[in-house]
């Protein structure tokens, strides 16, 4: 009997113990809301228990709000429309809705100072050590700003489309600069790695770091009035090691008369990785456009699904699993 009440007395002490690490680990669930214009957070939204708190009561236009990774923080923006006579300003807020920090993002990709005149997203990034804000530039491209609240300047500042952080949080992928008002040649795509031109690059070419303003690779070649191999991406998709980016490019020629016709249309999959090193997977069994709609994502470092959703009417395809070298 004595060894059996041993035995028990143990493991009361081991429950007690693991009961009191329980609640170090079991924090509320929090979610983050604008209703009409004003900050909102909810604890618990999923209980029957869960209590909303009002946190801004300032009346100013607001669109997005988002809670920090850890949940101890929660970065907003002001869209100030021309009626309010303002200029867009992040507002970094604590779970109580005391305002911690504030700033006006701005961009220097031109060589200008400039503030941002309208926000289209912010996010948390570096481990909520930074907040980025795309900002519109023009209807063809965007600027990407990643600015350090601890030190207060931007620590990243890019021009293009489609920002999409690396895993790490290490490098961005996005579509490079694009002219606007111009026609399909001059708007073909290249895959930037932060403010390095990757892909797709001229024969033994190797990513360079591209300058304002400065050239893009000749890619594109020109045939009596046909322009042969324009690119233009779908959704990129990191690795989870964060050393490949994989996206549909829909490659095509263009003849430049007044119907603006395409021809040699097709949309492998590609997949480049930092070193510029990339592999064209093509996909058959469906329509061009259905193929470029194709979502990437990877299962692992070496093998990529391929998701392709219902559109005009047609039911999606099954997914289709690549396997990468």
């Amino acid at each position: 009997m004595g060894g059996i009440a041993e035995v028990d007395s143990q493991e009361m002490h081991l429950l007690s113990i693991l009961l009191g690490i329980i609640p170090l680990f079991a924090a509320d669930s929090v979610r983050v809301d604008v209703i009409q214009n004003e900050v909102w957070i909810t604890r618990n939204p999923e209980s029957s228990t869960g209590v909303s708190k009002q946190l801004t009561r300032d009346g100013k236009a607001k669109i997005q709000a988002e809670l920090s990774s850890a949940h101890d923080r929660i970065a907003y923006y002001e869209e100030c429309p021309e009626s309010e006579h303002c200029r867009p300003t992040v507002v970094i807020l604590d779970l109580e809705g005391t305002r911690l920090q504030t700033f006006q993002p701005h961009s220097s990709a031109f060589g200008s100072d400039e503030t941002c005149g309208s926000i289209l997203r912010i996010s948390w990034v570096r481990g909520d050590s930074a907040i980025a804000v795309e900002c519109h530039a023009t209807p063809s491209e965007s600027l990407y700003i990643e600015f350090d609240l601890a030190a207060r300047k931007n620590v990243r500042d890019l021009v293009g489309l489609d920002f999409t952080p690396s895993p790490d949080g290490k490098h961005v992928a996005h579509v490079g600069p694009i002219p606007h008002f111009a026609p399909p040649y001059a708007k073909s795509h290249f895959l930037f790695i932060d403010d390095t031109v990757v892909y797709p690059l001229p024969k033994d070419t190797k990513p360079f770091r591209w300058k304002v303003d400065g050239a893009m690779p000749d890619i594109v070649q020109t045939r009596g009035d046909k322009f042969v191999g324009i690119h233009a991406f779908g959704q990129f998709a990191w690795s989870p090691d964060s050393t490949r980016v994989a996206f549909s490019d829909y490659i095509f020629d263009w003849i430049g008369d007044e119907a603006g016709n395409e021809s040699s249309r097709r949309c492998p999959i590609a997949v480049v990785s930092l070193t510029g090193a990339f592999s064209l997977v093509p996909l058959r069994g469906a329509s061009v456009a259905t193929i470029c709609a194709g979502r990437p994502s990877w299962v692992d470092d070496h093998q990529l699904k391929v998701m392709f959703p219902a559109s005009s009417g047609h039911a999606a395809l099954p997914p289709r699993t690549i396997k990468i070298p």
